[in-house]
C-alpha cells in the first residue's frame, strides 16, 4: 500500500523540478513543476487511509486522465500527460493557469453584472460541450473554476469527481463524490428514500450541474465577500424558501434574479433543460 505523500516536502516529481504548492483536496496534492523550461501543474493522487482500499486511487486518477482526454475546449484545463512519481502514486500534468479562483477574481476586481454574466456564459458554453461528449464534473464550485491573469478567461479545473458514460463505479456510498454546499436537493431526497438499501447509487444528471451553477452564481451576486469561511444560506435545504438574488442585493436585474431562481428550483424539471439552453439564457441577459 502506498502511503500518503508528504506535502511539501517532495521536490522532484518524475524529473518535474517542484517549486511549490498549489493546492490540494481530499484526491490529490497539486505542486507547480518545471522542466525544460515548460510549467505544468501536476496533480499528484493522495490515497486517503479511510477508504482501506489503495487501488482505489490509482483508479479515479485514470478515470480523471480518461474524463479530461475526451476535451478539448478553451475554457477547461488541458492534459498534458501522466506518469508515476518516486513516491508511486499517479501523477497528471495539466496546464498551469495562472489565475484567481472564481471567489477571489470577484472579491479583487468587483465584476459588473455584465462581466459575470460573461463569465457564466462561458462556463455554460464549456459545460454544454462537456455534456455532450458525457462528461459530468460532478465538482462545480467558485474554487474549481479559475479566471486566468492574462486574459480574464474562465478556466474549469478539478475532474478528481467527473465522470463519463460508461465508467466504472467508484462510489462507495449512496451519494457521488463533491461538496454539500453545491450539491443539489434530490440527491439528498435520494438518500431519504434509499436510506434502507445500501446499495442503491444516485445517477448524477446534467441537472445536478445546474444547480451547482446556480449556487456558484447567487453566491457571487449576493456575497461581496464569497471568499470568506462563513455560514452560509442553505441553498438546496428543501424546508428553507432560496432567497432571491435581488432580495438580497437590488442592483441586480430582475430577468438575472429569476434565472438564478430557476437554477436552484428544487424540481428538476424547473431549472433550465440543459446547459446549452443556459448558455443561451445567460447570452441573452447579457445582450439587454
Amino acid at each position: 500500500m502506498t502511503k500518503p505523500i508528504a506535502v511539501p516536502a517532495v521536490s522532484l516529481i518524475d524529473g518535474w523540478q517542484i517549486s511549490k504548492t498549489l493546492g490540494g483536496g481530499g484526491f490529490a496534492v497539486v505542486f507547480l513543476g518545471e522542466k525544460n523550461g515548460i510549467q505544468r501543474a501536476l496533480k499528484v493522487a493522495r490515497h486517503r487511509e479511510t477508504s482501506g482500499d489503495a487501488k482505489q486511487t490509482h483508479a479515479r486518477t485514470l478515470r480523471e486522465v480518461t474524463s479530461l482526454l475526451m476535451l478539448d475546449h478553451p475554457n477547461i484545463v488541458q492534459p498534458r500527460g501522466f506518469g508515476v512519481a518516486e513516491s508511486g502514486h499517479l501523477y497528471l500534468a495539466l496546464d498551469y493557469v495562472d489565475g484567481w479562483t472564481l471567489a477571489e477574481w470577484a472579491e479583487r476586481k468587483h465584476p459588473t453584472i455584465r462581466e459575470l454574466l460573461s463569465v457564466f456564459e462561458k462556463l455554460a458554453g464549456a459545460l454544454a460541450y462537456m455534456h455532450r461528449m458525457g462528461v459530468l464534473h460532478r465538482d462545480l464550485k467558485l474554487l474549481n473554476v479559475l479566471i486566468r491573469k492574462s486574459d480574464g478567461e474562465p478556466v474549469i479545473i478539478d475532474f478528481s469527481c467527473a465522470t463519463y458514460t460508461l465508467a466504472e463505479d467508484l462510489t462507495g456510498g449512496g451519494l457521488p463524490p463533491g461538496t454539500e454546499r453545491y450539491r443539489a436537493p434530490e440527491q439528498f431526497q435520494f438518500m431519504r428514500e434509499h436510506r434502507d438499501e445500501p446499495r442503491a447509487r444516485y445517477a448524477s444528471q446534467v441537472s445536478d450541474e445546474i444547480f451547482a451553477m446556480g449556487v456558484m452564481l447567487h453566491e457571487l451576486l449576493t456575497d461581496p465577500r464569497p471568499t470568506a469561511h462563513r455560514a452560509r444560506f442553505d441553498l438546496n435545504n428543501p424546508a428553507l424558501m432560496t432567497p432571491s438574488p435581488r432580495t438580497v442585493n437590488a442592483r441586480v436585474p430582475d430577468g438575472v434574479s429569476d434565472l438564478v431562481l430557476s437554477m436552484l428550483s428544487h424540481e428538476p424539471s424547473q431549472r433550465p433543460v440543459d446547459t446549452e439552453a443556459l448558455r443561451r439564457e445567460l447570452a441573452d441577459l447579457r445582450a439587454h
